[in-house]
């Protein structure tokens, strides 16, 4: 399909702001991020050699204005996670206190999710699917980078997640597959691949997926819908479809989303605001929930498995399971299959040795016995995420630090420190 028929649909809806919107589509993408309020405690980010803009809504959310972010060691260490910034409003502006069980639908790569566990700050549950396994695995490296211990990964179509967990859930946000308009400043192909059979193809799509989002709700929960487009049987049409079931909308009074606000909901066009483009609604839920699913538990360590666990790292106070070799800090008390259920802290190899993980130090770095850290400007850093051989005086088993922040796990061994960074995640 030609260009031609977009700009006519942009014609229809916008008006005379459409030649706005459509010059907008030319500029450069806006990029953002958002800090780990866990992890980047106390960090000036004005001070690590990139610009950034602090937005006027969510916690530590910021434009980036220059600079390269992903360059800097403190990314790798998961202290903030790069994000568009208008990506960052459903959840700055959705209501998850502390202590609440959350479900990300459709996480993948993980912004929302990555912002929802931040507002948890380690309590509660929170729990990451995607339906396409490929995305899934790229959205559970993602969360292990951020370092929470309290997200469950799952791979499971919409569909399937009721039955899996029943109305458990105090917040469940979808963040719909969409027909993408808000892609075509990054991906000017989707702009001619626009149509109006797909828009009409998601909207039903996205119908299915919010009935299953009803089964997951608790009574008086909240959704969290989003897309990053801007047909309306994508967005309004969809938010009216849950009122319809007993939905109520919560209004929001920050001036700023004054421009953006529509019937029902939010919608930020990027010559209007800073970022690519989205659309957002707050439901409760006011209809009668169900119960949750039952479990079966895991089994808990044993003695000699958390001795073994002790001689490398401090792990007091953490209620730790065995799933097979594996020895797990878990999110959520259950045999169920997933990608990733809490913290997969080592492995047990056939001669009884731990092998531990990287997610050991992503997420519990500060405890390790042994750790080599490295200050910020040290070749050493760069090299250690080669995954070259440092010199270190660690010894064992160790977590490699840089300017005090866990990167991944080493072994010192005779003043060398032994690479053990995974390498799918190393740079060139």
């Amino acid at each position: 399909m030609s260009m031609d028929a977009y700009i006519e649909e942009v014609k229809r809806r916008l008006g005379g702001e459409a030649e706005e919107y459509i010059a907008a589509l030319s500029e450069r993408p806006k990029k953002g991020l958002h800090l780990n309020p866990v992890k980047a405690a106390g960090i000036d980010i004005s001070s690590l050699g990139f610009v950034v803009k602090k937005l006027p809504y969510g916690e530590g959310c910021y434009e980036v204005l220059g600079g390269s972010p992903t360059a800097h060691p403190y990314y790798r260490a998961g202290l903030y996670y790069m994000q568009e910034p208008t990506a960052m409003l459903p959840v700055s502006y959705a209501d998850i206190p502390g202590g609440a069980k959350v479900l990300d639908m459709c996480a993948a790569p993980g912004g929302k999710s990555s912002m929802a566990a931040s507002r948890l700050r380690g309590s509660g549950l929170l729990v990451s699917n995607d339906a396409d396994r490929s995305r899934a695995e790229t959205l559970r490296e993602n969360i292990v980078a951020s370092g929470y211990a309290n997200v469950l990964v799952t791979n499971m179509r919409a569909e399937k997640l009721p039955e899996a967990f029943g109305c458990a859930f105090d917040v469940v946000i979808v963040d719909a597959p969409c027909s993408g308009e808000g892609m075509m400043r990054k991906e000017p192909q989707a702009a001619l691949d626009w149509s109006r059979k797909n828009v009409e193809t998601c909207a039903e799509r996205q119908k299915r997926i919010l009935l299953a989002a009803d089964g997951c709700l608790k009574e008086g929960g909240l959704l969290v819908y989003s897309t990053c487009t801007f047909s309306e049987e994508e967005d309004e049409d969809n938010a009216r479809f849950m009122l319809a079931r007993g939905y109520e909308e919560e209004a929001l009074s920050d001036p700023y989303l004054a421009a953006a606000r529509r019937e029902i909901g939010y919608k930020f066009y990027p010559h209007r605001y800073p970022g690519e483009g989205q659309y957002f609604c707050l439901l409760r839920k006011r209809s009668s929930g169900g119960g949750e699913a039952r479990h079966k538990k895991l089994a808990r360590a044993g003695k000699s498995d958390l001795a073994k666990l002790a001689e490398v790292m401090d792990v007091s106070g953490v209620e730790i399971v065995r799933v097979g070799n594996m020895l797990v800090s878990p999110a959520l008390d259950a045999d169920m299959p997933c990608l990733m259920n809490g913290v997969l802290i080592a492995s047990e190899e056939r001669d009884g040795r731990l092998t531990f993980s990287h997610q050991a130090a992503t997420a519990f770095g500060d405890r390790f016995r042994e750790r080599e850290d490295i200050p910020l400007g040290d070749d050493r850093i760069a090299a250690y995420l080669r995954g070259e051989e440092i010199s270190g005086s660690a010894r064992g088993v160790c977590a490699v630090c840089a300017g005090g922040h866990a990167l991944g796990i080493g072994k010192g061994v005779g003043g060398v420190i032994k690479n053990k960074y995974p390498k799918n995640l190393r740079t060139r």
